[in-house]
C-alpha cells in the first residue's frame, strides 16, 4: 500500500468509526440514520441505568452488556494496535448485565475513552499486516450491529413487546 493510500484508508476507517460512535458529523450517513444523536454515544446519552439495565426477555442481554461488550472489544482491539497480544475469551465481555446510576455513567465514560483512543491510533497508522487491517475493519459492522441491537431493546423497555393472535 502507497502512503496516498494508507492515508486515505485510515480517513475512511475513522469516518465510519466516527459515524457509528458520534452519529453523523456531515449532512450525510454511510449507514446510519442522519438524525443528530443516532449514533451509539448519542443513542445512550440521556439513557439511565435502569433502562440499560432492563432485560426484555427472560436471561437475555441488556443495552449495558452490549456497551461492555464494544468497550471491551475496542479495549482489546486497542491494545492489540499497540503491540500487545491480549487474550480475546469473548464470554469475559458479557459480564455485566445490571449497572446502578455510577457505574452506567463510568461504563459510557470508558467506552467513550476507548473510541477516542482507537481514532487516535487509527490517524497515523501505518497498517503492519492483512490481520491488523481486518481487526480494525471488523469493528464497524459489529459495532452497527450493536447498535441496532441496542435501538430495539431500548424500544421494548419503553413499550412491552406482544404477540398479536
Amino acid at each position: 500500500m502507497g502512503e496516498a493510500n494508507i492515508g486515505m484508508i485510515n480517513d475512511v476507517v475513522r469516518e465510519f468509526l466516527e459515524e457509528v460512535y458520534d452519529g453523523p458529523k456531515h449532512g450525510y450517513t454511510w449507514f446510519i440514520n442522519n438524525d443528530p444523536n443516532s449514533g451509539l454515544l448519542g443513542t445512550i446519552e440521556n439513557m439511565g441505568s435502569v433502562e440499560a439495565s432492563t432485560q426484555i426477555i427472560t436471561n437475555g442481554t441488556t443495552i449495558a452488556a452490549h456497551i461492555e461488550h464494544l468497550r471491551w472489544t475496542l479495549e482489546k482491539t486497542n491494545a492489540y494496535l499497540h503491540g500487545e497480544k491480549p487474550v480475546m475469551i469473548w464470554s469475559e465481555s458479557w459480564h455485566v448485565r445490571n449497572l446502578n446510576e455510577k457505574e452506567w455513567e463510568i461504563l459510557i465514560q470508558q467506552l467513550r475513552r476507548e473510541h477516542i483512543v482507537l481514532e487516535e491510533s487509527i490517524k497515523e497508522l501505518k497498517w503492519a499486516s492483512d490481520e491488523q487491517l481486518k481487526e480494525v475493519l471488523a469493528l464497524i459492522p459489529h459495532a452497527a450491529y450493536h447498535l441496532g441491537a441496542i435501538r430495539q431493546i431500548a424500544l421494548l423497555t419503553k413499550q412491552p413487546y406482544t404477540i398479536e393472535k
